[in-house]
């Protein structure tokens, strides 16, 4: 799990998130770029745990950083994924 405290409530961690819960909408996005599913496809024949950072989602769940990692996730069969939601009505 990504060990990165929480910064005054307003990235707050959440083990085991539904990857169905997770929306895009690239105009929330930090960096709006195409997936490389040649990036993709290497992350998951070598994945390794323990450089895995978490996805960020608003608390709507929609996508605000992550697209590559949503990706690999989805590639790699899994149901869940471990996120930072960011809340910038917290300041």
């Amino acid at each position: 799990m990504y060990t990165h405290p929480e910064y005054k409530g307003r990235w707050v961690i959440v083990d085991e998130v539904t990857i169905s819960k997770i929306q895009i909408d690239k105009k929330l996005c930090s960096y709006v770029n195409n997936v490389d599913i040649s990036f993709v496809n290497f992350i998951v024949e070598n994945f390794n745990q323990e450089l895995w950072i978490p996805i960020l989602v608003n608390p709507n769940h929609l996508l605000l950083d992550g697209q590559h990692r949503l990706q690999i996730a989805q590639d790699m069969g899994l149901e869940f994924v471990d996120v930072v939601v960011q809340d910038d009505q917290l300041e």
